[in-house]
């Protein structure tokens, strides 16, 4: 994918961030039969695999801090990152969850401001961050303002968005030689790695038989080659044009559009309160990226 001037590379992001604000509904499928971690391995098989056949080329690694990269890049933004998530949501509510995670932003302003070159924190970054988050919180909670702590699951939540912000970082140093196909799945191939010994333990069982039901196997394609090896490949050239910091903040827009989903799809209601939250996200948004 090579496209000219910002603009295409923005558009892709919205696509990036649409797939992934839908991601929940096939997820809530999936969790009737399976558990949030065979969930996460099986849609990185498969979403391997593909980017196998699709880049079947091998590389050798040009150095051990290159594959340190690629290590990291695959343990922080897809193991840890979905473990976080998906488990967090086993201790504390959703709402919390949604509006814990949606800080990556945030937290990528601030650590890669310190952390790599030409990612200053300005002011429209605060102004925008500060107004797209008061946004997200309306739409997460849509007039229903009961905020419980839990400790556990909102730390996870937490660690979750660090784990994001820090995968960012990473790709954005990335060496530009590689294409974004390889690096896509040399980070996948090291996330399945480190989720190889979780499959010893209770979080995995083989289930054959609901791996051939149409529903499962339908979500789980859609997780996998969707919204995993395609997403992925995209964000990551996206990171590269945009910087690890513009392109997150195009994840505000992810409440904004899974509350427009929710709507079509589950025929959820949309208040007055989540309307006016849609407009501080994208206004947010706007004066983040000007």
């Amino acid at each position: 994918m090579e496209l000219r001037g910002k603009t295409g590379y923005y558009l892709v992001a919205l696509f990036v961030a649409f797939i992934w604000s839908v991601t929940f509904v096939f997820t809530k499928v999936l969790l009737d039969d399976l558990t949030p971690f065979e969930i996460l391995f099986y849609r990185y098989v498969v979403a391997y695999l593909v980017l196998v056949v699709a880049y079947p080329k091998f590389e050798k690694p040009k150095s051990v801090k290159e594959e340190i990269k690629f290590a990291l890049a695959g343990l922080l933004g897809v193991t840890l990152y979905f473990l976080g998530e998906n488990y967090a949501l086993s201790y504390s509510t959703a709402s919390n969850v949604a509006l814990l995670v949606v800080i990556a932003p945030l937290i990528t302003g601030i650590f890669a401001h310190f952390l790599t070159k030409g990612e200053p924190i300005t002011r429209n970054f605060a102004v925008g961050g500060v107004v797209a988050m008061a946004g997200v919180f309306l739409v997460i909670f849509n007039g229903h303002f009961v905020l419980k702590l839990h400790p556990i699951g909102d730390m996870l939540a937490i660690g979750a968005a660090v784990s994001f912000a820090f995968y960012s970082i990473i790709l954005k140093n990335m060496d530009k030689s590689y294409s974004a196909v390889f690096i896509t799945r040399r980070s996948f191939f090291y996330a399945l790695l480190a989720m190889v010994p979780m499959l010893f333990t209770p979080m995995f069982a083989w289930k054959p038989e609901v791996l051939v039901r149409p529903a499962i196997f339908a979500n789980l394609a859609f997780l996998s080659v969707i919204a995993s090896s395609l997403c992925f490949m995209l964000w990551n050239k996206v990171i590269w044009r945009l910087g690890a910091v513009k392109a997150n903040n195009i994840l505000y827009l992810v409440p904004l559009m899974t509350m427009i989903a929710s709507a079509i799809v589950l025929s959820e209601r949309i208040t007055v309160f989540a309307i006016a939250g849609a407009v501080l996200i994208l206004g947010g948004v706007y004066i983040s990226q000007k």
